[in-house]
């Protein structure tokens, strides 16, 4: 489990070609941008990184405590199901639990339309908002809703309760 762990953290610091992240960089990453699971086990993953002494967490940033160097990461690198149920499951013990979340709402198809609420909710207006979102889209090459969440974020808009919502709308896809 722990090599395996290893692998994961090495290979998304490898992609990512930087050793510090705040969280956000590190849930959104490992959930959208790479697509290697949803953002409830990106959480999971998180955690059972920090536990594992993979990542350290000093303020509001994460730090790889590890050499990428010796780490043989292969170049398509998904991590296993195996890896994810173990984590999912507690096989590393992860920080304590959070609250219970809110019951899980039904994904609409397209989440853009919420995504659009939220940013008029927060004072973004609508065409400034659908503008960078798709520039976003067309520069990085990913998904509407992908990069409404990100506009969201970058404008200071709390996304951890959309962002399970919007990897489920992105899966039907």
């Amino acid at each position: 489990m722990e090599d395996n762990l290893r692998l994961c953290a090495s290979a998304f610091v490898r992609n990512k070609g930087k050793n510090v992240f705040t969280e956000s960089d590190i849930l959104m990453g490992l959930s959208m941008d790479l697509r290697w699971m949803s953002y409830s086990q990106a959480k999971g993953m998180l955690a059972a990184m920090v536990t594992a002494g993979l990542f350290e967490k000093s303020g509001d940033m994460y730090r790889a405590t590890f050499s990428n160097n010796d780490v043989d990461v292969p170049v398509a690198y998904k991590p296993s199901a195996e890896l994810l149920n173990r984590v999912q499951a507690g096989a590393v013990k992860p920080e304590p639990p959070k609250p219970a979340p809110k019951a899980p709402e039904a994904v609409p198809q397209d989440m853009m339309p919420v995504l659009m609420n939220v940013a008029v909710d927060n004072g973004i207006e609508r065409r400034e908002f659908m503008m960078q979102c798709n520039a976003l889209q067309r520069k990085l090459g990913i998904f509407i809703e992908v990069a409404g969440l990100y506009v969201l974020r970058d404008k200071g808009v709390d996304v951890s309760e959309l962002a399970d919502r919007v990897y489920e709308s992105v899966k039907l896809k």
